[in-house]
């Protein structure tokens, strides 16, 4: 229940709706008690007519009169159906109202909570699992939340407005009517709590399922070129039937739950008929009296049937809350944000014996490395060797674990997150695109940049001959993740956008290693253009693209054994030696 009270936060801007809602609510109950308790008049006006004002306590006067009743009990029976119905819509729609701005605010929160999350968590989370708690797991506590809403309140009140009229009408057959409430609800709960627990499976399992099929989406040109279509189709059918099985559980718990709920109502029912017939034989209690009393017990059962499918739903939502919460709670950047602004570089970026670990495993270890302002580093070692780890510590997409990165002699931790990244622009060789037109992907996250911009940024990545052969050049939707141009042409878009958040910091992590020989001419063009006044981090493999760095930087076993140019790391026949003899030598 703490889950759901976490969720009555979200429902402070919408209290004059709740409001609202809460009175068609009580109105609604009052309602429904009153056309239980008219029934027993109705029936008395059938057969005696004369004796219903001094039976139910009317004064004696002439509206009262036995001739009056035949026309006003009708009319009341109308006027409180048609108020009975005006607050139940108004209950059901302003309930739904708050209900639906409670899912939406709680959506929007969780994806602007996932999007502040450090770097390091979606490694270890993959992106079908977070999709899957914005989509599947928020639709279906919409459900739980929209039902309970709507249901749970307006019901729970008619149930307690009924019960106090049938212990009204008569307080003994009352208690041996529903004596076998009370016996309902501890199995009605071990329902609900195995309800929670399969939701939460499946919902993790339909996660999964979404992972699996993402992946195997994203990567249909490898899966088609190995021909594992039949490989992903088992993976995708363990899913599958993991997930149907535990639907198939809820399923029978829910099956089980309706006719256990209704052996309860018939012997409650049998309990009544028992008590009362024994009540009438000794002349204790009338035939309309109990038939009134009996309708008021059919109106009560109906809630209480609603009740008990609100709970089961109630605890299936719980199964998704506590997912999204468990998100919610994950600590974000902000944790690690600084307080001064970063405005650029004036002396350059010095590393003081950092080091770095993924858990247990160490990565880095006593890196020490000064950069000028404006100077081209290019960092080059074996595969796994923490090239790549060194880089992402500059934007803070990790923290360092031991030592510091100064920027004019400032810790980067004393920075705000977003004026160090504003400072920084990243290449690398995986091109993130977005299926939207070539100027917004260009302009991304700045739509008031003119069109000139857009167009002086392309020409300098060597990008705008392309992009005006295409079908509505700048307007071009280019598809998810560019899918709709070529490898060289998106990594030239990509350029392009860094050039047009013009960063006096530029990380290059591969940009060109997957490119042919004529695309990566046409890209190192426009790379020349984006270096140019720029600090400037340079790792490819490639040796033909950082032989004009400033300086070499070689790494091995986790930290710097070499460093210098080009010609002087040839002729000390090292680390740097030996990688370029392997690739030009073989």
């Amino acid at each position: 229940m703490a889950l759901y009270l976490r969720l009555l936060i979200f429902l402070r801007p919408y209290w004059l709706r709740l409001t609202l809602a809460v009175a068609c609510m009580i109105i609604f109950a009052i309602s429904n008690g009153l056309m239980a308790y008219l029934i027993g008049p109705a029936i008395k006006l059938l057969f005696d007519k004369e004796k219903i004002p001094a039976q139910y306590g009317l004064p004696d006067i002439t509206i009262f009169s036995a001739q009056n009743m035949q026309v006003l009990l009708p009319l009341a029976i109308i006027v409180v159906a048609i108020v009975r119905g005006v607050s139940s819509y108004g209950n059901t729609y302003y309930m739904g109202y708050v209900g639906q701005r409670v899912i939406a605010d709680l959506r929007k929160a969780l994806y602007a909570h996932i999007l502040e999350l450090p770097y390091e968590f979606f490694v270890r989370n993959p992106a079908g699992g977070l999709t899957s708690r914005l989509t599947n797991d928020i639709n279906l506590l919409e459900k739980a939340t929209a039902d309970t809403l709507i249901h749970a309140f307006k019901q729970g009140l008619s149930v307690v407005v009924l019960a106090v009229i049938i212990l009204m009408m008569d307080w003994q057959l009352a208690l041996i009517g529903g004596i076998a409430f009370p016996l309902a609800i501890y199995p009605a709960m071990r329902f609900g709590r195995k309800i929670k627990n399969i939701s939460r499976k499946g919902q993790v399992t339909l996660g999964d399922m979404a992972s699996v099929i993402h992946e195997a989406l994203k990567g249909i040109r490898v899966v088609k070129g190995f021909g594992m279509k039949e490989y992903e189709t088992r993976k995708f059918s363990q899913e599958n039937e993991r997930f149907a099985r535990y639907r198939t559980r809820a399923i029978k718990i829910r099956g089980i739950s309706s006719p256990f709920m209704e052996t309860f109502a018939a012997t409650s029912f049998a309990l009544t008929i028992w008590y009362a017939s024994y009540r009438i034989w000794q002349g204790t209690l009338t035939p309309e009296a109990f038939i009134t009393f009996f309708a008021a017990i059919v109106m009560l059962y109906q809630p209480v049937r609603v009740l008990n499918g609100v709970y089961l739903n109630l605890q299936q939502g719980l199964g998704s809350a506590q997912r999204i919460f468990e998100i919610l709670d994950t600590p974000t950047e902000a944790i690690k944000d600084g307080t001064r602004i970063c405005t650029g570089i004036i002396d350059g970026i010095e590393f003081i014996d950092v080091s770095f670990s993924y858990g247990e495993k160490e990565v880095l270890r006593g890196i020490n490395l000064k950069v000028k302002k404006g100077e081209r580093v290019a960092i080059v070692g074996s595969s796994g060797v923490g090239k790549s780890t060194l880089v992402n510590l500059v934007p803070r997409f990790y923290d360092v674990t031991g030592g510091a990165i100064l920027i004019d002699g400032v810790d980067i931790r004393e920075f705000t997150l977003a004026s160090l990244r504003s400072q920084i622009s990243i290449i690398s060789q995986d091109v993130i695109l977005f299926n939207d037109t070539v100027r917004n992907n260009i302009a991304y996250g700045r739509p008031e940049v003119s069109e000139e911009e857009v167009i002086r940024a392309a020409l300098s990545a060597n990008a705008h001959q392309f992009i005006e052969e295409l079908p509505q050049g700048y307007d071009t939707v280019i598809g998810e993740g560019g899918i709709r141009l070529s490898g060289g042409q998106r990594q030239r878009l990509s350029i392009a956008r860094a050039i047009l958040k013009d960063a006096p910091m530029l990380i290059m992590d591969e940009a060109t290693s997957s490119l042919d020989a004529e695309s990566e001419r046409a890209v190192r063009e426009g790379l020349r253009n984006l270096m140019e006044g720029r600090t400037t981090f340079v790792i490819a493999h490639r040796f033909s693209t950082i032989k004009d760095a400033t300086r070499i930087v070689v790494l091995s076993g986790g930290t710097i054994v070499e460093a210098g140019s080009h010609e002087e790391l040839i002729e000390k026949s090292g680390e740097y030696r030996r990688l370029y003899s392997i690739q030009f030598q073989g």
